[in-house]
């Protein structure tokens, strides 16, 4: 059961981020920040997956990616 619904939780968060990679290639700069966000959202999953799969260096390397996303968005407010 646990496998299913990670896989659910896998294909949500490759939706997000295939629609959040979209949003940023068009260039509106407006639509960057809710790109960022929602890609945040995208790897708190990705996080909860590897975690409960005990994969720890892909658990290491979504813990990085959401901690340089909150600075990301730190830094677009900060120079926009």
């Amino acid at each position: 059961m646990n496998t299913l619904k990670n896989n659910k939780l896998r294909w949500t968060a490759a939706s997000i981020s295939i629609t959040c990679s979209v949003m940023q290639a068009t260039a509106i700069i407006s639509l960057q920040w809710i790109a960022w966000v929602f890609l945040m959202i995208s790897v708190l999953l990705w996080t909860y997956v590897s975690y409960t799969e005990k994969d720890k260096a892909r658990f290491t390397q979504q813990v990085v990616f959401i901690l340089l996303s909150f600075v990301a968005i730190y830094n677009w407010f900060q120079h926009r």
